[in-house]
């Protein structure tokens, strides 16, 4: 298992095709040697071979990082030197890595903690340039905050022409595989020179290889290799990605106290739905759509394309909910490929119940989600879309609109088609615990003091389905906590 290409290998004495331009210097960390740029205009270029251009292939790089890789809160003033300065990049094909849109190849890690390797000249979000058809090759782990300072770490990122795959690994472990449902996998061509160079990070070894290597590979060439292997890490790594090592949960709100404020079975779907209002695209919900519940399904479009975005739904409690809250549905997703999220505590921007001070929205595009002046904890609990890993199940949850990525969680098993599945999420002050089937896969914890504004504790639940999406929904019920207050009538 030889690479067909290999640069850096010894950092301090630069190879043939090996070169340098801009201030650098040369790092030693537990034996092993790196290149940190100085300069946020140092360029590390590396000519001679890589494997992009061929059909298979993978690239291994090791790095480690001067400062922990940590999300953080960006405004446009941050971009006034650096109009990239929230991007990490570890490889492209531009000469100018850091503007990583230029590049056909761009493997970079960026603040909103998005970890991606794209093959494409362009950006996947906020443009969508990587889902327009035909579909182009890219790969990602989001959210991924796990980069730690002063630590090696071992990169890997494969592709497969004929497969139509890219898989993206960390020490081994297995992150991220691209769009299992696209019909296309357009990788642009790689140029001949590649670059590196951010100084938050010191560049190592970056070896090409012309097969395909696994998870296994990668991760017995990671243990040999490594300096500073760490147990914990890779726990972490494996619990977050691979489900391993998930707790049982084991709320009950009835034993603790709790009042139940909201009880809908949806035996009857015509009359129960009265207790919603139905954001976006009404048509998608089918009361008489299924004989076990209510029907939520979604228009079969490409996600990206402009109808696809109103082709969306929400259907919102009336309700508004206070205090510390415990919720429990039991889905069923009745075909593949589709991505349904729980909205909860969502209220204006001042604690005000958004619903009866404004408008109500019909939109049913993401901006409720995220993009409006609505304050909320989503999650999203059923995901097959096209930017995850869709060998697993997984559970990402965020704080809004505050882009605060809080949690993610994987179970060990993509979720059963047509199986009845259970998802429970109970909040007590900053802690939400998220499960599926009785296994916990989200532990966050919240903080006011995080500049993501208050620990939420009002407002109202959402159910929402994306495009392409079809599940039913049965037994939602929704209960409080007593809160330490009294609420007494108004006399005038």
């Amino acid at each position: 298992m030889q690479p067909k290409f290999r640069y850096l290998s010894d950092a301090s004495t630069l190879a043939k095709g090996e070169s340098v331009k801009g201030p650098a210097r040369v790092l030693e960390l537990k034996g092993r040697k790196a290149i940190n740029p100085t300069s946020i205009h140092t360029a590390i270029k590396l000519e001679g071979g890589h494997t992009f251009n061929q059909r298979k292939g993978s690239v291994v790089l090791w790095f480690f990082g001067l400062e922990d890789l940590a999300a953080s809160f960006t405004a446009d003033h941050m971009k006034i030197s650096n109009e990239f300065f929230d991007n990490y990049t570890f490889l492209s094909d531009y000469e100018v890595p850091r503007d990583y849109p230029k590049g056909n190849f761009c493997f970079i890690w960026n603040r909103f903690n998005e970890f991606r390797a794209k093959f494409f000249k362009g950006t996947v979000y906020p443009t969508h340039e990587g889902f327009e058809p035909p579909q182009k090759a890219w790969v990602q782990a989001v959210p991924f905050n796990y980069f730690q300072q002063h630590r090696w770490y071992q990169l890997g990122v494969t592709w497969d022409d004929d497969a139509k795959s890219a898989v993206l690994y960390v020490n081994g472990v297995k992150l991220g595989t691209s769009d299992i449902f696209n019909k296309d996998f357009k990788r642009d061509i790689v140029g001949d020179a590649l670059y590196a160079g951010c100084p938050a990070l010191a560049h190592g070894e970056i070896a090409f290889y012309d097969t395909v290597l696994t998870g296994a590979d990668l991760y017995k060439k990671y243990r040999a290799e490594t300096p500073d292997y760490d147990a914990a890490i890779e726990k972490e790594l494996r619990h977050a990605f691979e489900g391993t090592d998930l707790e049982p949960f084991t709320f009950d709100p009835i034993a603790a106290g709790w009042d139940k404020k909201l009880d809908i079975d949806f035996k009857n779907p015509v009359e129960q739905i009265k207790e919603f209002y139905v954001q976006g695209h009404t048509a998608s919900v089918k009361p008489t759509g299924h004989p076990e519940g209510l029907l939520i399904e979604t228009p079969e479009l490409r996600y990206g394309a402009p109808e696809s975005w109103e082709s969306q739904v929400y259907i919102w409690s009336n309700k508004t909910f206070e205090g510390d809250l415990y919720a429990e549905w039991e889905w069923k997703a009745i075909k593949p490929n589709g991505l349904s999220l729980f909205m909860m505590h969502a209220s204006g921007m001042t604690r005000e119940d958004f619903m009866a001070d404004y408008p109500k929205r019909t939109n049913g595009n993401m901006s409720t989600v995220h993009a409006a002046d609505v304050r909320n904890y989503h999650w999203e609990y059923y995901r097959e879309m096209n930017d995850v890993r869709n060998d697993t199940g997984t559970a990402f949850s965020r704080k809004n609109p505050f882009a605060y990525r809080i949690g993610f969680g994987s179970a060990p098993e993509p979720f059963t088609i047509n199986q009845w599945h259970k998802a429970q999420i109970v909040q007590r002050g900053n802690k939400i615990l998220g499960a599926i089937d009785g296994k916990i896969l989200l532990e966050i914890n919240d903080s006011s003091r995080n500049n993501s504004g208050a620990i939420l504790n009002f407002g109202h639940i959402a159910l929402r389905c994306m495009v392409h999406s079809a599940l039913v929904f049965r037994n939602l019920k929704v209960y409080t906590d007593k809160l330490p207050f009294t609420e007494l009538p108004l006399k005038q």
